[in-house]
């Protein structure tokens, strides 16, 4: 029905992280541009209220007012971003002349997704063709490198003219020394016993059994009982995990609330520990160590599969036990050129300038 209505001028943000959205809507505002239309699912911790965008709106049915709404914005927009897979884009049938561009929510990736997920097998034929359809809506994709140009060609099933090669709008902040110097401040007034420390941010990815809540084997006490008191670890987890790690009572161990934005986190970071996640991709950009600690390495690889062998990709020591992740830390050596090839290679397009580029193009499609 809304797709007899005529098609404006406008730009609606589809969002499940929004962490990219947020920089190019700040972009496009300051260009004077105001037809913006944001849609918050359920997952979206970004709440958009100072954006400004012009209309905010809860993508979510229990929100059936804000769903009908956000459906006809997506129906009368020329141009519409995503920042994930959304099955509804199975149904929508884009009018020609409309441009749906995704902007994904990583720099890179170690494990396999979309068609290439080993999972899919398991699915049926509907269903596949289900993926299809939405990968299909997509005619553009934003990418801060090379490498994730034959991943997202493998994952959906795309040609290389879909591709903008203009760097991943969040990485700008690490460009900005005026924003990452008030973030730091920021952080520190949060988390005031960061002072004076060295600071380990744990940040794992998600496991598909425990969106709710995330079980983690590490013994993080006995692991900053050896450190000792001059180091202070954070856990974050990843932003689909519903509730955070719950709190500690050892004072060098601070959880961190789920909506806290972990670009300001990687601020006064010195250290971060990982396994699949992404974060070590705009981490690289600090030139700072980095350590891998997959616990669950040969189930994950047979759940999920990887892109590249796990221990040729990532730029730091891949430990196995609490232990081993202790005299690495310990030892402080790290391979700082292998962090720097890390970086160069996939954040080669993520210049402090992706926003901009990136609005650039849609203002150009907007004449």
């Amino acid at each position: 029905m809304f797709n007899l209505f005529p098609l404006k001028k406008k730009i609606v943000f589809l969002c499940d992280f929004g962490d990219n959205a947020s920089f190019v809507i700040e972009e496009l505002v300051n260009r004077g541009f105001k037809e913006i239309v944001v849609l918050r699912t359920g997952k979206c911790k970004k709440s958009f209220i100072t954006s400004g965008a012009r209309t905010v709106l809860s993508f979510k049915i229990t929100h059936l007012l804000d769903y009908i709404k956000g459906l006809y914005h997506l129906a009368t927009a020329e141009t519409i971003l995503v920042d994930n897979y959304f099955a509804i884009l199975s149904v929508t049938n884009f009018r020609p002349g409309v441009e749906c561009i995704q902007l994904w929510h990583a720099a890179g990736a170690v494990k396999k997704f979309g068609l290439k997920d080993p999972n899919v097998i398991f699915r049926s034929p509907a269903a596949i063709r289900r993926f299809k359809r939405v990968y299909s809506r997509m005619n553009k994709v934003v990418v801060g490198s090379d490498e994730m140009v034959t991943i997202f060609k493998a994952a959906f099933e795309m040609q290389d003219h879909q591709f903008l090669r203009l760097g991943i709008p969040r990485t700008d902040f690490f460009y900005n020394p005026s924003a990452m110097e008030t973030a730091k401040r920021e952080m520190l007034a949060k988390y005031p016993m960061l002072n004076g420390k060295k600071v380990i941010l744990y940040a794992p990815t998600f496991r598909d059994q425990q969106l709710d809540e995330q079980s983690i084997p590490l013994d993080f006490e006995d692991i900053i009982e050896q450190l000792g008191e001059n180091y202070i670890m954070m856990i974050k987890l990843h932003p689909v995990v519903a509730r955070n790690i719950g709190n500690f009572s050892h004072p060098l161990i601070v959880s961190v609330e789920n909506d806290v934005d972990v670009n300001k986190l990687l601020c006064v970071t010195d250290y971060i520990i990982s396994d699949y996640s992404s974060i070590p991709f705009e981490f690289s950009l600090l030139g700072k160590p980095q350590i891998f600690y997959p616990y669950d390495l040969d189930k994950y690889e047979m759940e999920r599969g990887f892109w590249t062998a796990y221990d040729q990709l990532v730029p730091g020591p891949v430990v196995s036990t609490d232990d081993e992740l202790v005299f690495v830390l310990q030892k402080n050596e790290f391979d700082m050129d292998r962090i720097q090839a890390f970086s160069t290679t996939w954040n080669a397009f993520s210049d402090g300038h992706a926003s901009s580029k990136l609005v650039d193009y849609l203002l150009n499609r907007q004449k």
